[in-house]
């Protein structure tokens, strides 16, 4: 099961030309602006440990529509990342800032469903200083998405997601103790479900929460303009 959705984005985006053909060209130029807040907690390794951890994000992010179905932006934000079982005590807590580029496209709307790909690179960047110890996190996250949108009214729908995501950093210490110590994502893949709720023709709010390679919730509020 795992292997087969290693190779899904890759599928899908050979499809995109053919599914894209059905959908009328009335998004190129726009864009869509969303502000989300984030909690979730997944098991990361290192080299001989486990250690359980919590990512908060606030932030924002935009697309551009580039063309019938695909479109680019960016992802800016505040990140925090807490490890209790962390044996360096200022390692425990730490925040700083991610940011990164998204490309999603869209492999199918109509009344019923929307069916869209997501594909996001970031770049997170937490520390924490206490007296003369000093922790630095660093590290990059890709990630594929399969969403989907069931209408469940006019205003109310489903939202369901797969993902795989990837995980690669380092910890950095410095100070009275010094060290780099390399991790990564214990767990790739994941879902997701919740419910969206159109305010207008161009704005919604929604909440989802997510199992698998990450438990927790997210809120946001998306815009099209």
């Amino acid at each position: 099961m795992a292997a087969a959705l290693r190779h899904l984005p890759c599928t899908l985006l050979l499809c995109l030309p053919l599914l894209a053909r059905a959908t009328p060209p009335d998004y190129q130029g726009r864009v869509d602006f969303h502000v989300h807040l984030q909690s979730v907690t997944s098991d990361w390794r290192y080299d001989n440990d486990v250690r359980r951890t919590r990512i908060s994000r606030a932030g924002f992010g935009w697309l551009e529509y580039l063309g019938d179905s695909l479109a680019g932006g960016l992802l800016l934000g505040y990140i925090d990342l807490a490890q209790g079982d962390n044996p360096l005590d200022t390692a425990t807590y730490s925040d700083g800032y991610y940011g990164g580029l998204q490309l999603q496209g869209r492999l199918l709307e109509n009344d019923y469903l929307q069916l869209r790909l997501d594909l996001s690179l970031l770049y997170n960047d937490t520390q924490n200083i206490v007296g003369e110890q000093r922790v630095n996190n660093v590290w990059t996250q890709t990630e594929a998405r399969l969403q989907a949108r069931i209408a469940l009214g006019q205003r109310l729908g489903l939202r369901l997601d797969l993902n795989q995501y990837r995980i690669r950093g380092e910890q950095r210490d410095s100070g009275p103790q010094t060290g780099i110590s390399n991790f990564r994502n214990h767990d790739g893949t994941g879902y997701a479900a919740g419910l969206d709720l159109v305010v207008d023709r161009s704005a919604s709010i929604g909440f989802d929460w997510s199992g698998g390679n990450r438990e927790g919730g997210r809120i946001y509020f998306r815009r099209r303009f």
